[in-house]
């Protein structure tokens, strides 16, 4: 206290030599010209100047003196740990000199908004690593202790800052990083920051209300979706096997059972008993294979592949053609499966619809590679083209043969069931060149199913 004793006169002789004579007047004499807010050229207050205390800087400070002389009022301020001594030069009512003997700050007067309620942006839970602050509409609670409004300044146009007092007892705060944030300053504790309460945490019992109600109304959606997912399967199942046996059938269509059949006793007619017994032999190889592959819904690359050989050798009875099947090194044709007897109706359209009416040579390949991680199947033929065929066959441009249907309905039920992306384009190969005839058929297939 002596200390602070002497600086307090120490300050008071120095304005008296310093400045001459002038006259003592109490903080109540004030003009209201000199009472307010001023701010600099930022727009920041830096000086709040009130009957009852004085703010200068962001700190808090009662009066010891004031002297008037002329156009000049210097102060001598003291709290609980610093004595400062300043003056200002009102120019007018909207402006004065803040004079802090370091240095001379032009201010202008704020016309801030005396509040009596703290903004809404600010009220809520405000938390830091130590500490809690609550601003609700007409107080503060903050460690403990719960603090009635004096006063709220709002302070530079359009930012979130607000000043409060009580008992000598100082809050200064503002908000940043889009009101995430806020800088609480206090006359005992320094500055803080604090994080504003989360929408989470604000509503964490109705949020953990609505979760558990969710995960109730989820567990019975789950439930029921698994039943109608069954139900659906189980219809899908049927739809693949009655799909599977038309696609059977078609494979053994009368036509071409009765045309192997006669071509086979034709031979025996001329004769030719050793040709005669070795179709005879392939025709009932291939009726074995038919019926061990219409049990399965995929068969091995190799036995789908062995079953279109035979069913090519004995169509080669009908009329002459050349056939041939070429498969890539990278194709593991035991361990990978398509779907049993996907392939044939493509092959049999080829023949019957393009070959036959073809005149000269004739030629069918048949192309197994792996393409972008799908096997690829390509059927390609040098007969007359789908476009011809389907108008020799059909006025109907949109006419599909059934084989064709059967097999883009199992690959429909494929791609649901299995959630593969299989697909088939055909193309008249005379689209693509004028000087060429024929139909290619792509045919994608996933590898693993």
């Amino acid at each position: 206290m002596k200390i602070k004793n002497i600086l307090l006169l120490f300050f008071t002789m120095t304005s008296l030599l310093s400045w001459g004579q002038g006259s003592n007047i109490v903080p109540t004499e004030l003009s209201d010209s000199v009472l307010g807010s001023w701010m600099n050229d930022k727009n920041e207050i830096v000086l709040i100047i009130k009957e009852d205390y004085i703010i200068i800087q962001d700190k808090l400070f009662y009066y010891y003196e004031i002297i008037r002389e002329k156009h000049n009022l210097n102060f001598t301020i003291a709290n609980n740990t610093d004595v400062k001594y300043f003056s200002v030069n009102s120019i007018n009512s909207k402006s004065l000199f803040l004079d802090e003997g370091f240095k001379v700050s032009k201010l202008k007067k704020a016309t801030p908004k005396e509040l009596k309620e703290i903004p809404e942006s600010i009220l809520g839970n405000w938390f830091s690593p130590n500490a809690k602050i609550l601003f609700e509409k007409d107080k503060i609670v903050f460690s403990g202790d719960t603090y009635t409004i004096d006063c709220i300044i709002g302070v530079a146009p359009g930012k979130q800052h607000f000043i409060l007092y009580k008992h000598a007892e100082f809050f200064y705060a503002y908000t940043f990083n889009n009101g995430i944030d806020l800088c609480l300053q206090t006359c005992f504790n320094g500055y803080s920051v604090f994080k504003k309460e989360s929408f989470f945490r604000k509503h964490l019992m109705t949020i953990v209300i609505i979760c558990v109600i969710s995960f109730m109304i989820l567990i019975y959606c789950v439930f029921k979706w698994r039943l109608v997912l069954v139900k659906n399967k189980e219809i899908s199942k049927r739809k693949f096997t009655e799909i599977q046996l038309k696609s059977i059938r078609s494979q053994m269509n009368p036509h071409f059972l009765f045309n192997s059949l006669s071509a086979i006793q034709n031979l025996i007619n001329k004769g030719d008993n050793d040709k005669a017994n070795h179709y005879l032999t392939e025709f009932s190889q291939l009726m074995r294979l038919t019926l061990n592959n219409s049990e399965k819904g995929l068969v091995s690359l190799f036995d789908d592949l062995e079953s279109i050989s035979k069913y090519l050798e004995l169509e080669k009875l009908r009329f002459c053609f050349v056939s041939n099947i070429t498969i890539a090194k990278e194709v593991n044709c035991h361990e990978i499966e398509i779907p049993a007897m996907l392939i044939q109706p493509f092959v049999e359209n080829s023949i019957n619809h393009g070959l036959k009416g073809k005149k000269g040579a004739k030629l069918l390949s048949i192309t197994i590679k792996i393409e972008k991680g799908n096997l690829c199947c390509l059927i390609e033929d040098n007969g007359i083209g789908i476009n011809k065929s389907q108008l020799n066959k059909s006025s109907n441009l949109n006419h599909i043969p059934f084989g064709l249907k059967l097999a883009k309905d199992r690959l429909n039920l494929i791609n649901e069931n299995y959630k593969t992306n299989a697909k088939i384009i055909i193309t008249d190969i005379s689209d693509i060149d004028q000087n060429k005839t024929g139909t290619c058929v792509e045919i994608y297939l996933p590898l693993f199913y």
